[in-house]
């Protein structure tokens, strides 16, 4: 089941975080809002994980149930969370989450997904749909590409597309089942 139907969904989640982190102080390193899941990358300061979570969701799914007339959960199961304890694995998590609307095939370029801190880190359209960029901490990712910053996150992250995975792309585009690339 969808969790985020249309654009005020995916802005009324946003602006549930950006209350809750006003509740709760976080760092927002990260984020990725998908039709049916979200991602957030985030370092907490004084509260748990758990309260930021439990805050997070039972307010959007409230407002989610009471818009579309549901009874019951609108997420399954409890979110998972994982402790990241080093530079190299802050990386690889910022790098997934940004390139989960490429590996569901809903875009070719991870710049092509509105719901995505990508767009911050890229200073692109400033995505102010969801989220000021203020709010977004990019420069500790920025800053582990020293002279390069956001050019050479651009190659970090979209250097991960597998040859694999940008022939499925251009498959599902040009609406083929077969295609010959040279690679």
């Amino acid at each position: 089941m969808p969790i985020f139907k249309d654009n005020s969904d995916y802005k009324q989640f946003m602006n549930y975080l950006a209350f809750v982190k006003e509740k709760h102080p976080f760092k927002l390193h990260a984020f990725c809002l998908m039709t049916n899941h979200f991602h957030l990358e985030i370092e907490t300061e004084n509260d748990e994980i758990w309260k930021i979570m439990q805050k997070l969701l039972s307010l959007y799914s409230c407002d989610f149930n009471c818009k579309y007339k549901y009874v019951g959960h609108v997420f399954q199961g409890r979110y998972a969370s994982r402790l990241i304890e080093d530079d190299t694995y802050f990386l690889e998590v910022s790098r997934y989450i940004h390139l989960n609307p490429v590996k569901a095939m809903m875009v070719r370029d991870p710049l092509e997904y509105k719901y995505s801190s990508y767009r911050n880190y890229m200073d692109y359209e400033r995505n102010r749909l969801l989220v000021n960029t203020e709010e977004i901490e990019i420069n500790r990712v920025l800053n582990m590409f020293k002279n390069q910053g956001k050019e050479g996150y651009r190659m970090f992250v979209e250097g991960k597309i597998s040859h694999e995975e940008q022939e499925l792309l251009i498959m599902k585009d040009i609406g083929e089942n077969e295609l010959w690339l040279p690679w």
